[in-house]
């Protein structure tokens, strides 16, 4: 998961290579760089290890001075976190720069091939191995133009790479297969990026280039051609939406803390979606064979509690697959369809098991938060969240805004079908209009509970995550959450599995947390609750969430976390937003980098 821009234009770009790293970063922090042709036709490059805002300063990006250039940031797969191993990379020669997303395939043979040819490497990455088999190809004879096409048909993998070359000093070449790449067009310039926010504030003219399309760009024009071939491609502009990145902390000390206290207001957008809009997904299930709800890491926990909700609302099973496996478990055909749910709309996994179900004859819709994404270019039709951008690399305010969602096309669902009265339509209702309120009572009253509860526990390493019924879904999700951002180790799990050997690491340096569901569901809160006894006989620490209307749970938890009465399908919406500022506290309490933290991205565009 990395980002990459390039532009080519009249005037000067070193700041806007910088601004576009900034915004780019959410893809990739362990490294950055840029390389930009300078007045003399020299190839300049500039990179280091670290967060954009220091290497730039350290590396005096701003001294940088040109009108083409590339840049990128970094997120780690081949090779460490270094500044030999940032991007651009260049051949042997210095007249060659390029920067690469994805990861190839079967690049070592390459490699070994050019270093017995006399190549000298300088990275471990298994990107270097483009520049030379473009510096390879010229000195074959081939053109410049000629030698990107022959290294990319050597290719296997997955990519977006641009090229800038002191060759053709003014000119910027960029290639996709199966990662995204898009091109701006402007009056003086034309750029391109693997995310529309890099576009933001320049232009909202775009090109989305196709997997096996190589498209060449300087200031003036742009000409696509595929890769296999060298055929022109034809294809018209269109005009998209593209909202700049939010970077106003507006008070608050972080991104993840920001976002948390978004969640009522995101809310509040995702019930004023159209019902047109929910009756089309609502249509699209009912009129299919069957129904797989998809997604992974957290859009998987999401639609295992949108599977919950479709079942108990609807009565209409609807399995949730995470969708890094889906391909290799579910034997789709004509006449299913698949529900995915992504929050960049530019996840590898999930666009992959996308692509594969069409293939195999099934429709496609989704639920994402970014409209300018492949997958919205490639579903049937998708619903837009609204959410508004994430700077903060977990996901809170999205998730919350995607069950919502899940919710209300249960309940038209459950309508359709004639699974619930009137009566009780209309008490899901009134516990959904009410649900933004709540969500707000939470982060703007006392977090002083939770906050205590997180400094206290912070030195423990070790937890469990339990719930039953869409609690287990929840229990998973803030497992997730917990680990994500604390580095200590969480495992979630469904309450009831604990007794199928997980229990056997109980003891007294266990720390448990339960998430309990209300009296409206006497059956699984009596099942967690003999969860919670075969914990304490085994001395296990015990952490609770439930809603304040119901008894003192038994046995007694060490920590009981309350949140506001709901009913029982927002209720762990309401006990979600608590788990994020749980995380979110235990994390600020360890000194983590709550926003950034290690080894992850926002938007995972790699296999």
């Amino acid at each position: 998961m990395c980002g990459i821009f390039g532009i080519a234009s009249s005037h000067e770009i070193s700041a806007i290579l910088l601004k576009s790293l900034e915004r780019l970063e959410y893809r990739g922090y362990d490294s950055c760089g840029l390389s930009i042709i300078d007045d003399t036709g020299a190839l300049q490059v500039r990179k280091g290890a670290g967060p954009v805002k220091r290497v730039a300063d350290e590396e005096k990006f701003s001294l940088a001075s040109g009108n083409t250039g590339l840049g990128h940031v970094r997120w780690a797969t081949h090779g460490r976190v270094s500044r030999l191993n940032a991007h651009p990379l260049t051949d042997s020669y210095g007249d060659i720069a390029i920067v690469h997303n994805g990861i190839l395939q079967d690049y070592q043979p390459i490699r070994d091939q050019l270093i017995g040819e006399g190549h000298t490497f300088l990275s471990e990455t298994d990107s270097e191995v483009i520049a030379h088999l473009i510096e390879k190809g010229i000195r074959d004879g081939l053109s410049l133009e000629d030698s990107i096409l022959h290294c990319a048909r050597q290719l296997s993998g997955t990519f977006a790479i641009g090229v800038v070359s002191s060759q053709q000093p003014d000119v910027l070449y960029a290639l996709r297969q199966e990662s995204p790449l898009l091109v701006g067009i402007g009056s003086d310039f034309h750029c391109f990026s693997s995310d529309p926010l890099a576009l933001a504030g320049l232009t909202d003219r775009v090109l989305w280039l196709e997997d096996g399309e190589m498209v060449r760009i300087d200031r003036n024009s742009c000409q696509i051609r595929t890769i296999t071939d060298g055929k022109l491609v034809e294809r018209a502009p269109e005009t998209i939406s593209i909202s700049e990145r939010a970077a106003d902390l507006e008070g608050h000390a972080d991104f993840m803390s920001k976002e948390i206290s978004e969640n009522g207001q995101v809310v509040r957008t995702a019930l004023a979606i159209p019902e047109a809009d929910i009756d089309q997904m609502v249509q699209a299930i009912d009129g299919s064979e069957r129904t797989v709800l998809t997604g992974v890491g957290t859009s998987y926990y999401v639609a295992l509690m949108g599977q919950y909700m479709m079942s108990g609302l609807a009565n209409e099973f609807l399995p949730a697959m995470s969708s890094d496996e889906m391909p290799h478990m579910v034997s789709l055909r004509k006449g299913d369809h698949v529900l995915a749910i992504s929050q960049s709309g530019e996840t590898y996994d999930t666009l992959r098991a996308l692509r594969i179900s069409r293939q195999r004859g099934a429709t496609l819709s989704s639920i994402l938060n970014v409209t300018a994404s492949s997958m919205a270019r490639e579903v049937d039709h998708f619903i837009d969240q609204g959410a508004g951008p994430e700077i903060c690399v977990l996901s809170t305010k999205s998730t919350v805004s995607q069950l919502v969602i899940l919710l209300r096309i249960a309940i038209r669902l459950a309508q359709l079908k004639g699974q619930q009265s009137a009566e009780q339509i209309s008490t899901l209702e009134q516990d959904l209009s009410a649900l933004p309120d709540r969500l707000d009572s939470i982060f703007t009253g006392d977090h002083g509970q939770i906050r205590d509860l997180a400094r206290h526990h912070s030195v423990m390493r070790n937890w469990f995550f339990l719930g039953r019924g869409i609690h287990h879904g929840l229990a998973l999700e803030a497992a997730l959450k917990f680990k994500e951002v604390t580095y200590c180790h969480a495992e979630g799990m469904s309450a009831g599995a604990l007794k199928h050997g997980t229990i056997s690491l109980i003891d007294d340096a266990m720390h448990t947390v339960i998430f309990l569901p209300g009296t409206d569901s006497p059956q699984l809160r009596q099942h967690s609750l003999g969860a919670m006894a075969e914990i304490s006989a085994r001395n296990g620490k015990l952490v609770a969430f439930q809603p304040q209307d119901c008894p003192q749970p038994e046995p007694r938890p060490e920590t009981l976390i309350e949140c506001p009465s709901a009913g029982r399908w927002t209720l762990p919406i309401l006990q979600l937003m608590q788990a994020q500022m749980f995380a979110y506290y235990t994390a600020r309490a360890l000194g983590r980098d709550v926003d950034k933290p290690r080894s992850l991205a926002k938007s995972v565009t790699v296999s």
